[in-house]
C-alpha cells in the first residue's frame, strides 16, 4: 500500500529536522507555505504537522504557528548494545549518540555499596542482604537531561576490577567485566511506564504529568549467571525504544542511536 502523503511530507520534515536543516526553536512554513512547496491540501498540511508533534518533534503554538522543539527524541537500539561496543573502547552511549552527529554527555557520576534489597537480589541471583556496587549517573543528549542510570553488580564480582573506581570508565563496564572473564553473553529486559518521582520529574525538567518509560536489564555471562542489573529511566515524551531481532535490512539502520 503506498504510503500516505502526509506521512511522506512528514518524514522530509523529520529528515530536515534530523540532519539540521530544521533546528531546535526553528519556525516550521507555515500551512500555507506547505502546501505550495508540497503541492498538497490544507488538510494534508495539517496532518503532516500533525504527526510531528505527536512524535515529539515539533510543538504547536497558538497563534504563532509550529517550532522544532528544543528537546529532540532519540531513539534508542537497545538491542545494539553489544555490537556499538565491539572494537571500540569508547562507553555505548557515547559511541551511540556520536555516530548520530549528537553531542553526549555523562554527569554526577557515583560509585558507592549497597546491600541488595529483595529487587536487586533476585535480579543477581544473589542473597537479600548481600553486598553489591552500585554505579549511578545523569546521561545528557545535546545539553538536554536524556536519561537517569544506575547499575549493580555483585561484590564478589566486582572486587578487583575498575567497577570498585569512584570514577565513570571510558570503555564502558561491560568492557570492563569482559577484561576480567566474565563476558556478557545474552540480557533479559523488563519495560515498565510509569509516573515518575520527584527527584525524576526535576531531572528531566518536566512536570509530574508527564510518565517515564524504565528500563530493567539483567545481563548474564556464558554459564548463565547474572553479571550486572542496570536500571535506566527515560522521559517518556522525549525517547523511542527499539528492538531488531534477525536479519533486518539495512534500511532500519536510521533507527539505530
Amino acid at each position: 500500500m503506498p504510503e500516505p502523503l502526509y506521512q511522506q511530507v512528514a518524514r522530509d520534515l523529520r529528515k530536515k529536522i534530523e540532519e539540521g536543516r530544521l533546528r531546535p526553536g526553528a519556525k516550521l512554513p507555515s500551512q500555507a507555505q506547505l502546501e505550495k512547496d508540497y503541492g498538497i491540501s490544507t488538510n494534508t498540511a495539517r496532518l503532516a504537522i500533525g504527526v510531528l508533534v505527536n512524535d515529539g518533534l515539533v510543538e504547536s503554538r497558538q497563534g504563532q504557528g509550529s517550532f522544532v522543539r528544543n528537546q529532540v527524541p532519540f531513539t534508542a537500539l537497545m538491542s545494539a548494545e553489544e555490537g556499538v561496543r565491539k572494537g571500540s573502547d569508547r562507553d555505548a552511549f557515547v559511541a551511540a549518540v556520536q555516530v548520530k552527529g549528537r553531542t553526549p554527555a555523562q554527569r554526577g557520576f557515583a560509585m558507592r555499596l549497597e546491600v541488595a534489597t529483595p529487587e536487586v537480589a533476585a535480579s543477581l541471583g544473589i542473597t537479600e542482604g548481600d553486598t553489591v556496587v552500585v554505579r549511578s549517573m545523569e546521561r545528557l543528549i545535546d545539553g538536554q537531561a536524556w536519561s537517569l542510570q544506575t547499575s549493580y553488580y555483585p561484590y564478589e564480582l566486582a572486587k578487583g576490577t575498575g567497577l570498585m573506581s569512584p570514577q565513570d570508565l571510558p570503555h564502558g563496564t561491560i568492557t570492563e567485566l569482559a577484561r576480567h572473564g566474565h563476558e556478557q553473553r545474552g540480557y533479559r529486559d523488563h519495560i515498565v511506564t510509569r509516573m515518575p518521582e520527584p527527584d525524576e520529574s526535576g531531572f528531566f525538567d518536566r512536570g509530574a504529568g508527564v510518565p517515564v518509560a524504565q528500563v530493567s536489564r539483567t545481563a548474564f555471562s556464558d554459564d548463565g549467571r547474572p553479571i550486572r542489573l542496570t536500571v535506566t529511566v527515560y522521559a517518556g515524551d522525549m525517547t523511542h525504544l527499539a528492538y531488531e531481532i534477525g536479519d533486518v535490512p539495512a534500511t532500519v539502520e536510521e533507527l539505530t542511536p
